[in-house]
């Protein structure tokens, strides 16, 4: 009896989860307003980095008012984050199946939501948000022609539905469903992306 419920306050926990970042996604598809006050957990600041960089990228290569040679900064700049994040998703998911714990995810949400205990992988994430803010951040053009965040969210839930059902059974379903969530925050590569840009 208590591991149904305990079944079912897991789930209900994934699914407010979700819906918050349905809820902050949609809000980066509006004009920028100043932050907001609430903190970000890691996945949250994962995927505001991954869709706010492809919108970068892809509001710059349909851009007819710059240079090639600027068109090929903003490549380089959405390649270097892609392999920050990429090396990161990739070491703290072989952290996490090396040890069959989500540990370290977890340690890592609760310092984006707390800023306390810094974990060990602190300063590969501080890297790629660093980089984010400085050359990405300040960039974006806001275009719902470009890319319609709202969408992408719904896509990222639609993969990760099968993984959310059953994430209360073991910890090792549990630490493979983190695992692929974090899978999904990685960003597009340059050809996939291409595509969607008309």
């Amino acid at each position: 009896m208590d591991t149904t419920k305990n079944k079912k306050q897991g789930i209900f926990l994934i699914l407010m989860m979700v819906l918050l970042v349905m809820v902050e996604a949609a809000a980066q598809a509006q004009p920028p307003q100043p932050p907001p006050s609430l903190p970000k957990g890691l996945l949250t600041r994962l995927i505001e980095i991954k869709y706010g960089s492809e919108l970068y990228l892809s509001s710059k290569i349909k851009s007819e008012n710059i240079s090639t040679a600027q068109k090929d900064t903003a490549l380089a700049t959405y390649n270097t984050l892609r392999w920050l994040v990429d090396g990161f998703v990739y070491q703290l998911s072989s952290e996490m199946i090396a040890n069959n714990s989500p540990r370290q995810w977890r340690k890592l949400n609760e310092w984006c939501l707390h800023q306390k205990n810094k974990p060990a992988q602190l300063e590969a994430f501080q890297n790629i948000q660093n980089f984010y803010t400085v050359y990405i951040a300040p960039s974006i053009i806001v275009n719902t022609k470009t890319l319609n965040l709202t969408t992408n969210v719904f896509y990222l839930l639609k993969d990760s539905y099968t993984i959310i059902q059953g994430i209360a059974d073991m910890k090792t379903q549990k630490t493979m469903a983190l695992i692929e969530l974090m899978d999904h925050t990685r960003l597009l590569s340059v050809g996939e992306l291409g595509k969607g840009v008309k």
